[in-house]
């Protein structure tokens, strides 16, 4: 079954008009060309993921899936798990109509929230057994980074787990450093990518991208209150990494 709560954000509702849809579906095409072609390691990710929910819960659990997107790393990750109910907040409504159609007939509760997942992990009062965040965290500050892991580790409790796949830097880069770095490597490996969708992905990453190192990572991790984290997997490029917070 499938429940999608519209939260509103503002008198008379927040619409996705024709621009801001046009937007969207060519920012998430480029983003479904990368993951399609494999060079965000999702399949390698989504193994592992099923392979800690199965070795962590034998017994039915509840999975929180900040900025969810359209799901679909879910659809191929959560069938063969014992999950029950499954939680995703997203912002974009079109992604969430995707993630709709993505999880639908899966044999689990799903529930989609319109909201803006630091706003919504803020008020969360909801337990959640296990949470997943990918590739959206490093867009904060990273004095926002730790005021949201505190909200996740509440959430989760002392016997969550959190899973976190984010861009990270190298223990000696700076942000500088890592852009040079990421231009350097990833334009002729996304070769999948027209100029245009190229230059679109640089404008986001050179405003938005603010990664922190592994160390970083962990760090912020164990000052939200995590008792252990650590690095579970790179992928081929070094430049995004899968941490494991346990309560």
């Amino acid at each position: 079954m499938v429940n999608v709560h519209i939260h509103q954000f503002q008198p008379g509702g927040a619409v996705v008009d024709a621009a801001a849809l046009a937007e969207f579906q060519e920012q998430w095409g480029t983003y479904r060309k990368l993951v399609e072609s494999g060079v965000l390691a999702h399949r390698e990710v989504g193994h592992i993921l099923r392979a800690t929910l199965n070795d962590g819960f034998k017994a039915p659990f509840s999975f929180l899936d900040i900025a969810c997107g359209d799901a679909s790393l879910m659809k191929a990750a959560l069938p063969g798990t014992q999950v029950r109910h499954y939680h995703g907040i997203d912002l974009s409504q079109a992604a969430l109509e995707l993630a709709a159609a993505n999880l639908a007939g899966l044999p689990f509760e799903v529930d989609l929230d319109h909201r803006d997942f630091v706003e919504a992990m803020m008020r969360r009062p909801e337990h959640a057994d296990a949470a997943w965040c990918s590739l959206s965290i490093h867009h904060l500050s990273t004095h926002d980074k730790l005021g949201l892991m505190k909200a996740i580790r509440g959430a989760t409790g002392a016997r969550g787990i959190f899973l976190l796949y984010e861009p990270t830097r190298r223990a000696d880069e700076d942000r500088t450093a890592w852009l040079d770095r990421f231009a350097r490597t990833n334009k002729p490996l996304w070769s999948v990518l027209t100029p245009a969708e190229w230059d679109q992905i640089w404008h986001h990453v050179t405003t938005c991208d603010f990664p922190e190192t592994a160390a970083g990572w962990c760090d912020l991790g164990r000052q939200a209150g995590f008792g252990d984290a650590r690095q579970v997997f790179v992928d081929p490029t070094d430049f995004f990494r899968l941490f494991r917070f346990d309560g």
